[in-house]
């Protein structure tokens, strides 16, 4: 019963509706502008992981690039120099004829900066911020294959002038020192003739005056005859006739002074046969003769 109310009504109302659409005046409708949809191109993206995992959400443009790392450069050793097991000299250029500027102990290194021309045997390295030079036999060089000449080599030293030790001045020679009191200062004036051979001379004090009773001795043969200086003669005088008549030919006379023998005679000769000391206290005056002689003026002096 409840059903056919509602129909009943709903048939009502669709009456109603139609009788009141055609009496009124219907409007037509303006033309809509219909929108032309634009397309945007949506971008691929990563496929689904398997397994059910997320997808990414980036675009490409939001995705960085992985950079490739360069190729590794590397980079050679420097050349370097080991000083060997001894201390030895760092010099300012390539010879030992440069000064020595330092030194360097065993074990130390040294980074190489150039070689000497020629035989290349030294090596100029880095000496604490100064260019040194050390020799190429004493060091052990390492990675040195393409080391060049050094650029600047600085110019040898002068050689050193060896010093010529001044000339010493002479000193002017002293006279050794007399042997004897009495020198012989005068061999006489003599001559040779073949009649009877004599000798005769002074002893003089050291300013040339003539002094008495000073022992003189003739020998040949051995001792002969002693005579004092003054005693029957003139001042300072003595005189020997040493072989009476003969001239002595071939035979070698010495005349010197002596100290005076106990009991000389004051007025003549002492003969050879007299004891005492016959030790000459001057040099002697000597003559090897040939024939007859005559010598005059044999001098000693008193020192």
């Amino acid at each position: 019963m409840r059903w056919l109310r509602l129909s009943t009504f709903l048939i009502a109302v669709l009456l109603i509706a139609a009788c009141g659409s055609r009496g009124a005046s219907v409007e037509p409708a303006l033309p809509t502008n219909t929108p032309v949809p634009t397309f945007t191109s949506t971008p691929v993206g990563p496929a689904p992981a398997a397994g059910g995992g997320q997808v990414s959400s980036q675009t490409p443009s939001q995705t960085a690039a992985t950079p490739v790392p360069p190729e590794a450069t590397v980079t050679p050793e420097a050349p370097m120099v080991t000083i060997g097991n001894v201390l030895m000299n760092v010099r300012g250029g390539p010879g030992t004829n440069y000064n020595v500027i330092g030194t360097a102990s065993p074990g130390q290194r040294f980074q190489i900066t150039g070689k000497n021309p020629g035989l290349g045997d030294w090596w100029q390295i880095d000496f604490g911020g100064q260019t040194g030079w050390v020799f190429g036999q004493l060091v052990t060089a390492t990675n040195a294959e393409t080391v060049q000449v050094a650029l600047v080599i600085p110019a040898p030293p002068p050689p050193t002038a060896t010093p010529i030790p001044p000339t010493p001045v002479p000193v002017p020679t002293q006279p050794p020192a007399p042997r004897f009191p009495y020198s012989l200062v005068s061999q006489g004036n003599c001559n040779a003739h073949s009649a009877i051979s004599f000798f005769s001379g002074y002893v003089r004090d050291v300013n040339n005056n003539p002094v008495n009773e000073v022992c003189v001795h003739i020998a040949f043969h051995g001792p002969r005859n002693t005579k004092c200086t003054g005693c029957g003669d003139e001042a300072g005088k003595w005189g020997f006739t040493p072989f009476g008549q003969g001239t002595g030919s071939g035979t070698t006379v010495e005349i010197y002074v002596v100290n005076c023998p106990a009991g000389v005679p004051r007025d003549r000769g002492l003969s050879g046969s007299a004891t005492g000391p016959l030790s000459p206290i001057s040099e002697k005056w000597t003559k090897t003769l040939s024939g007859g002689l005559t010598c005059n003026d044999i001098t000693f002096r008193k020192n």
